[in-house]
Protein backbone atom coordinates (compact mmCIF):
# COMPACT_ATOMS: atom_id res chain seq x y z
CA UNK A 1 0.00 0.00 0.00
CA UNK A 2 3.02 2.55 0.37
CA UNK A 3 5.94 3.01 2.62
CA UNK A 4 3.88 3.21 5.59
CA UNK A 5 2.35 0.23 5.71
CA UNK A 6 3.19 -2.15 8.74
CA UNK A 7 5.55 -4.67 8.38
CA UNK A 8 5.11 -8.73 9.56
CA UNK A 9 6.83 -9.40 12.38
CA UNK A 10 9.44 -11.49 12.10
CA UNK A 11 9.67 -15.18 12.79
CA UNK A 12 11.61 -16.17 15.49
CA UNK A 13 14.93 -18.11 14.79
CA UNK A 14 14.59 -21.57 15.16
CA UNK A 15 18.27 -22.14 16.22
CA UNK A 16 18.41 -19.45 18.71
CA UNK A 17 15.02 -20.69 20.25
CA UNK A 18 16.29 -24.05 20.51
CA UNK A 19 19.86 -22.76 22.15
CA UNK A 20 17.40 -20.83 24.59
CA UNK A 21 15.62 -24.15 25.22
CA UNK A 22 18.59 -26.24 25.61
CA UNK A 23 20.65 -23.98 28.02
CA UNK A 24 17.38 -23.61 30.07
CA UNK A 25 16.96 -27.53 29.89
CA UNK A 26 20.88 -28.08 31.14
CA UNK A 27 20.76 -25.45 33.92
CA UNK A 28 17.30 -27.45 34.63
CA UNK A 29 19.62 -30.89 35.05
CA UNK A 30 22.27 -29.26 36.68
CA UNK A 31 20.19 -27.96 39.79
CA UNK A 32 18.65 -31.42 39.71
CA UNK A 33 21.88 -33.34 39.66
CA UNK A 34 22.92 -30.86 43.15
CA UNK A 35 19.88 -31.22 44.55
CA UNK A 36 20.15 -35.03 44.64
CA UNK A 37 23.42 -35.15 45.66
CA UNK A 38 22.66 -35.89 49.60
CA UNK A 39 25.60 -36.50 52.03
CA UNK A 40 24.32 -38.93 54.38
CA UNK A 41 26.15 -40.12 57.54
CA UNK A 42 24.67 -43.12 59.46
CA UNK A 43 26.12 -45.53 62.54
CA UNK A 44 27.63 -47.63 60.06
CA UNK A 45 29.34 -45.04 57.93
CA UNK A 46 29.40 -42.12 55.61
CA UNK A 47 28.88 -41.68 51.76
CA UNK A 48 29.48 -37.91 50.48
CA UNK A 49 29.89 -36.45 47.06
CA UNK A 50 32.95 -34.57 46.14
CA UNK A 51 34.03 -32.38 43.24
CA UNK A 52 35.93 -34.11 40.36
CA UNK A 53 38.11 -33.62 37.52
CA UNK A 54 37.43 -29.72 36.05
CA UNK A 55 33.90 -28.76 34.46
CA UNK A 56 33.22 -29.59 31.00
CA UNK A 57 30.74 -27.06 29.05
CA UNK A 58 29.86 -25.83 32.47
CA UNK A 59 29.33 -29.18 33.73
CA UNK A 60 30.63 -30.46 37.06
CA UNK A 61 31.04 -33.76 37.66
CA UNK A 62 31.53 -35.66 41.29
CA UNK A 63 32.45 -39.00 42.74
CA UNK A 64 30.77 -40.90 45.41
CA UNK A 65 33.08 -42.17 48.04
CA UNK A 66 31.63 -44.59 51.16
CA UNK A 67 33.74 -44.78 54.65
CA UNK A 68 32.37 -47.02 56.54
CA UNK A 69 32.45 -47.38 60.76
CA UNK A 70 35.78 -49.09 61.56
CA UNK A 71 33.52 -51.73 63.04
CA UNK A 72 31.71 -52.35 59.92
CA UNK A 73 34.88 -52.15 58.44
CA UNK A 74 36.35 -54.67 60.47
CA UNK A 75 33.36 -56.84 59.54
CA UNK A 76 34.18 -56.29 56.02
CA UNK A 77 37.82 -57.52 56.84
CA UNK A 78 36.91 -60.56 58.19
CA UNK A 79 34.29 -61.69 54.97
CA UNK A 80 37.13 -60.59 52.55
CA UNK A 81 39.25 -62.77 54.31
CA UNK A 82 36.71 -65.75 54.57
CA UNK A 83 36.32 -65.11 51.37
CA UNK A 84 39.86 -65.63 49.88
CA UNK A 85 40.11 -69.15 52.26
CA UNK A 86 37.11 -70.44 50.36
CA UNK A 87 38.11 -69.23 47.29
CA UNK A 88 41.77 -71.15 47.60
CA UNK A 89 39.76 -74.43 49.12
CA UNK A 90 38.16 -73.99 46.01
CA UNK A 91 41.11 -74.24 43.72
CA UNK A 92 42.41 -77.54 45.92
CA UNK A 93 39.64 -78.75 44.85
CA UNK A 94 39.70 -78.05 40.78
CA UNK A 95 42.27 -81.29 40.51
CA UNK A 96 39.59 -83.44 41.73
CA UNK A 97 37.18 -82.07 39.07
CA UNK A 98 39.71 -82.04 36.62
CA UNK A 99 40.27 -86.13 37.28
CA UNK A 100 36.57 -86.94 36.94
CA UNK A 101 35.81 -84.89 34.20
CA UNK A 102 38.99 -86.50 32.03
CA UNK A 103 36.80 -89.91 32.46
CA UNK A 104 34.33 -89.82 29.41
CA UNK A 105 30.58 -90.00 30.72
CA UNK A 106 29.98 -93.71 30.00
CA UNK A 107 27.10 -96.34 31.16
CA UNK A 108 29.01 -99.06 31.03
CA UNK A 109 28.90 -102.12 33.72
CA UNK A 110 25.24 -100.58 34.82
CA UNK A 111 22.54 -102.73 34.64
CA UNK A 112 21.04 -102.68 31.18
CA UNK A 113 17.57 -100.85 30.27
CA UNK A 114 14.78 -102.98 30.38
CA UNK A 115 12.86 -104.93 27.52
CA UNK A 116 10.03 -106.75 26.66
CA UNK A 117 11.00 -110.62 26.69
CA UNK A 118 8.42 -112.52 24.38
CA UNK A 119 9.98 -115.66 25.03
CA UNK A 120 9.93 -115.13 28.73
CA UNK A 121 6.18 -114.10 29.26
CA UNK A 122 5.47 -117.41 26.87
CA UNK A 123 7.37 -119.33 29.21
CA UNK A 124 5.33 -118.01 32.04
CA UNK A 125 2.35 -118.10 30.87
CA UNK A 126 2.36 -121.90 30.36
CA UNK A 127 4.24 -122.17 33.22
CA UNK A 128 1.05 -121.02 35.09
CA UNK A 129 -1.71 -123.00 32.30
CA UNK A 130 0.39 -126.23 33.84
CA UNK A 131 -0.39 -125.43 37.03
CA UNK A 132 -4.14 -124.82 36.69
CA UNK A 133 -4.14 -128.19 34.13
CA UNK A 134 -2.07 -129.96 36.97
CA UNK A 135 -5.22 -129.32 39.01
CA UNK A 136 -8.12 -129.52 36.91
CA UNK A 137 -7.32 -132.77 34.71
CA UNK A 138 -7.79 -134.73 38.33
CA UNK A 139 -11.18 -133.08 38.89
CA UNK A 140 -12.48 -133.47 35.63
CA UNK A 141 -11.51 -136.93 35.40
CA UNK A 142 -12.93 -138.24 38.62
CA UNK A 143 -16.23 -136.54 37.44
CA UNK A 144 -15.92 -138.61 33.77
CA UNK A 145 -16.11 -141.62 35.96
CA UNK A 146 -18.87 -140.62 38.43
CA UNK A 147 -20.97 -139.19 34.99
CA UNK A 148 -20.61 -142.81 33.14
CA UNK A 149 -21.34 -144.93 36.35
CA UNK A 150 -24.80 -142.71 36.96
CA UNK A 151 -25.61 -143.02 33.71
CA UNK A 152 -25.41 -146.81 33.89
CA UNK A 153 -26.99 -147.06 36.60
CA UNK A 154 -30.01 -144.92 35.18
CA UNK A 155 -29.57 -147.31 32.08
CA UNK A 156 -28.67 -144.91 29.92
CA UNK A 157 -26.22 -147.21 27.46
CA UNK A 158 -23.12 -145.93 25.46
CA UNK A 159 -24.63 -144.19 22.20
CA UNK A 160 -27.85 -143.20 23.27
CA UNK A 161 -28.56 -139.71 22.75
CA UNK A 162 -29.12 -139.20 26.48
CA UNK A 163 -25.22 -140.32 27.02
CA UNK A 164 -24.08 -138.70 24.18
CA UNK A 165 -26.02 -135.18 25.46
CA UNK A 166 -24.83 -135.45 29.04
CA UNK A 167 -20.90 -136.19 27.94
CA UNK A 168 -21.30 -133.17 25.43
CA UNK A 169 -22.72 -130.98 28.92
CA UNK A 170 -19.60 -132.16 30.63
CA UNK A 171 -17.17 -131.40 27.93
CA UNK A 172 -18.32 -127.82 27.56
CA UNK A 173 -17.80 -127.41 31.14
CA UNK A 174 -14.24 -129.09 31.06
CA UNK A 175 -13.49 -126.16 28.22
CA UNK A 176 -15.25 -123.49 29.51
CA UNK A 177 -12.81 -124.11 32.85
CA UNK A 178 -9.30 -124.79 31.22
CA UNK A 179 -9.93 -121.68 29.08
CA UNK A 180 -10.64 -119.73 32.38
CA UNK A 181 -7.31 -121.33 33.23
CA UNK A 182 -5.60 -120.04 30.09
CA UNK A 183 -6.84 -116.10 30.49
CA UNK A 184 -5.81 -116.15 34.24
CA UNK A 185 -2.28 -117.20 32.62
CA UNK A 186 -2.07 -114.91 30.14
CA UNK A 187 -2.74 -112.05 32.69
CA UNK A 188 -0.30 -113.29 35.19
CA UNK A 189 2.34 -113.72 32.66
CA UNK A 190 1.69 -109.47 31.99
CA UNK A 191 1.71 -109.05 35.14
CA UNK A 192 5.02 -110.56 35.99
CA UNK A 193 6.79 -109.22 32.69
CA UNK A 194 5.57 -105.58 34.21
CA UNK A 195 6.87 -106.38 37.44
CA UNK A 196 10.48 -107.69 36.13
CA UNK A 197 10.53 -104.73 33.57
CA UNK A 198 10.01 -102.39 36.71
CA UNK A 199 12.52 -104.03 38.77
CA UNK A 200 14.91 -103.51 35.96
CA UNK A 201 14.35 -100.24 35.37
CA UNK A 202 14.24 -99.33 38.57
CA UNK A 203 17.99 -100.53 39.25
CA UNK A 204 19.11 -99.06 36.01
CA UNK A 205 18.07 -95.76 37.65
CA UNK A 206 19.30 -96.25 40.92
CA UNK A 207 22.71 -97.30 38.96
CA UNK A 208 23.02 -93.98 36.64
CA UNK A 209 22.20 -91.81 39.97
CA UNK A 210 24.91 -93.21 41.87
CA UNK A 211 27.31 -92.37 38.90
CA UNK A 212 26.48 -88.88 38.54
CA UNK A 213 26.52 -88.35 42.11
CA UNK A 214 30.06 -89.40 42.29
CA UNK A 215 30.82 -87.48 38.68
CA UNK A 216 29.57 -84.46 39.92
CA UNK A 217 30.19 -84.30 43.78
CA UNK A 218 33.05 -82.24 42.77
CA UNK A 219 31.78 -79.89 41.18
CA UNK A 220 29.46 -79.06 43.65
CA UNK A 221 31.49 -79.05 46.36
CA UNK A 222 33.63 -75.95 43.75
CA UNK A 223 30.77 -74.32 43.66
CA UNK A 224 29.35 -74.47 47.63
CA UNK A 225 32.67 -72.84 48.22
CA UNK A 226 32.37 -70.65 45.84
CA UNK A 227 28.28 -69.36 46.53
CA UNK A 228 30.38 -68.47 50.00
CA UNK A 229 32.61 -65.60 48.71
CA UNK A 230 29.95 -62.92 48.54
CA UNK A 231 30.64 -59.87 50.62
CA UNK A 232 27.64 -58.62 52.54
CA UNK A 233 28.13 -54.56 52.78
CA UNK A 234 26.31 -52.52 54.62
CA UNK A 235 23.33 -50.51 53.05
CA UNK A 236 22.67 -46.92 53.01
CA UNK A 237 18.67 -45.15 52.50
CA UNK A 238 18.00 -44.30 48.86
CA UNK A 239 18.83 -41.11 47.83
CA UNK A 240 15.75 -38.79 47.86
CA UNK A 241 15.21 -37.47 44.11
CA UNK A 242 14.49 -34.31 43.82
CA UNK A 243 12.43 -33.22 40.09
CA UNK A 244 12.48 -29.87 38.36
CA UNK A 245 10.58 -28.78 35.73
CA UNK A 246 12.76 -27.26 32.99
CA UNK A 247 11.49 -23.80 31.85
CA UNK A 248 9.27 -23.33 28.76
CA UNK A 249 11.55 -21.13 26.62
CA UNK A 250 10.16 -21.96 22.91
CA UNK A 251 6.62 -21.53 24.08
CA UNK A 252 6.52 -18.00 25.55
CA UNK A 253 8.62 -17.27 22.37
CA UNK A 254 6.23 -18.15 19.66
CA UNK A 255 3.70 -16.88 21.75
CA UNK A 256 5.04 -13.77 21.85
CA UNK A 257 5.46 -13.84 18.14
CA UNK A 258 2.07 -15.00 17.57
CA UNK A 259 0.57 -12.18 19.34
CA UNK A 260 2.87 -9.79 16.99
CA UNK A 261 1.31 -11.45 14.16
CA UNK A 262 -2.47 -11.16 15.81
CA UNK A 263 -1.20 -7.37 15.61
CA UNK A 264 0.49 -6.71 12.52
CA UNK A 265 -3.04 -8.78 10.98
CA UNK A 266 -5.28 -5.92 12.74
CA UNK A 267 -3.64 -3.19 11.82
CA UNK A 268 -3.62 -4.78 8.44
CA UNK A 269 -7.11 -4.54 8.49
CA UNK A 270 -7.92 -1.11 9.79
CA UNK A 271 -5.93 0.50 7.28
CA UNK A 272 -7.53 -1.20 4.67
CA UNK A 273 -10.89 -0.45 6.22
CA UNK A 274 -9.53 3.74 6.26
CA UNK A 275 -7.66 3.51 2.54
CA UNK A 276 -11.00 2.07 1.06
CA UNK A 277 -13.30 4.56 2.99
CA UNK A 278 -10.56 6.96 1.25
CA UNK A 279 -11.20 6.17 -2.08
CA UNK A 280 -14.91 5.91 -1.94
CA UNK A 281 -14.98 9.44 -0.34
CA UNK A 282 -12.51 10.65 -3.52
CA UNK A 283 -15.16 9.46 -6.15
CA UNK A 284 -18.35 11.22 -3.97
CA UNK A 285 -15.93 14.36 -3.53
CA UNK A 286 -14.80 14.50 -7.11
CA UNK A 287 -18.34 14.66 -8.26
CA UNK A 288 -19.07 17.37 -6.08
CA UNK A 289 -16.49 19.92 -6.81
CA UNK A 290 -17.69 19.22 -10.65
CA UNK A 291 -21.18 20.72 -9.18
CA UNK A 292 -19.52 23.68 -7.62
CA UNK A 293 -20.45 21.59 -3.78
CA UNK A 294 -17.01 22.54 -1.22
CA UNK A 295 -15.64 20.05 0.50
CA UNK A 296 -12.47 21.83 1.98
CA UNK A 297 -9.14 20.00 2.94
CA UNK A 298 -7.17 22.82 3.93
CA UNK A 299 -5.16 22.06 6.87
CA UNK A 300 -5.74 25.83 8.22
CA UNK A 301 -9.51 24.41 9.03
CA UNK A 302 -8.49 21.45 10.47
CA UNK A 303 -7.63 20.36 13.91
CA UNK A 304 -6.24 16.81 15.75
CA UNK A 305 -4.32 16.15 12.85
CA UNK A 306 -2.69 11.99 12.49
CA UNK A 307 -1.03 10.93 9.45
CA UNK A 308 -2.47 7.30 9.36
CA UNK A 309 -1.30 6.11 5.90
CA UNK A 310 0.43 7.01 3.20
CA UNK A 311 -0.83 6.38 -0.89
CA UNK A 312 0.94 4.89 -3.37
CA UNK A 313 1.44 8.35 -5.07
CA UNK A 314 3.07 9.23 -1.88
CA UNK A 315 0.59 11.31 -0.73
CA UNK A 316 0.24 11.07 3.31
CA UNK A 317 -3.44 10.52 4.57
CA UNK A 318 -4.67 11.99 7.96
CA UNK A 319 -7.28 11.92 10.36
CA UNK A 320 -8.24 15.17 11.64
CA UNK A 321 -11.74 16.58 12.77
CA UNK A 322 -12.29 20.38 11.07
CA UNK A 323 -12.61 23.45 13.35
CA UNK A 324 -15.90 24.03 13.69
CA UNK A 325 -16.91 20.46 14.77
CA UNK A 326 -17.77 17.46 13.44
CA UNK A 327 -17.01 13.35 13.43
CA UNK A 328 -13.41 12.69 13.32
CA UNK A 329 -12.64 12.14 9.62
CA UNK A 330 -9.74 10.17 6.90
CA UNK A 331 -8.19 12.39 3.77
CA UNK A 332 -5.75 14.40 2.21
CA UNK A 333 -3.71 18.01 3.37
CA UNK A 334 -4.60 20.38 0.23
CA UNK A 335 -1.16 21.84 0.70
CA UNK A 336 0.31 18.43 0.03
CA UNK A 337 -1.59 17.89 -2.92
CA UNK A 338 -0.54 21.30 -4.52
CA UNK A 339 3.00 20.39 -4.42
CA UNK A 340 2.09 16.97 -6.43
CA UNK A 341 -0.78 17.29 -8.51
CA UNK A 342 -1.76 21.36 -8.50
CA UNK A 343 -4.70 20.50 -10.93
CA UNK A 344 -6.40 18.67 -8.33
CA UNK A 345 -6.80 21.83 -5.54
CA UNK A 346 -9.05 24.43 -5.80
CA UNK A 347 -9.69 27.67 -4.08
CA UNK A 348 -12.91 28.72 -3.00
CA UNK A 349 -13.03 32.15 -0.82
CA UNK A 350 -9.19 31.81 0.16
CA UNK A 351 -9.76 28.10 1.28
CA UNK A 352 -8.22 25.03 -0.56
CA UNK A 353 -9.82 22.12 -1.34
CA UNK A 354 -8.86 19.02 -3.38
CA UNK A 355 -10.43 17.11 -6.49
CA UNK A 356 -9.84 13.33 -4.88
CA UNK A 357 -10.60 12.09 -8.69
CA UNK A 358 -7.31 13.30 -9.81
CA UNK A 359 -5.53 13.68 -6.20
CA UNK A 360 -5.52 9.67 -5.75
CA UNK A 361 -4.15 8.57 -9.28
Amino acid sequence: MGKSTPSAPAAPDPAATAAAQGAANKETAIAQSRLNQVDEYTPYGSSVYSETGSPVDGIQRFRRDTTLDPAQQAIVDQQTGISGQLNALAGDQISRVGSNLADPYSYEGMPGAPSADAAARQQTIDSMFSQFQSRLDPQFADAQTALETQLANQGIGVGSDAFTKAMESQNRSKNDAYQSAMNAAITGGGSEQSRLFGLQGSARERAIQEYERTRNAPLNEVAALMSGTQINNPTFSAIPQTGISPTDIAGPINTAYQGSMNNYNQQIGANNAAMGGLFGLGGAVGGGLAGNTSLFSDRRVKKNIKKVGKLDNGLDVYSYQYKWGGPQQIGLMAQDVEKVNPKAVQEFNGIKAVNYSEAVL
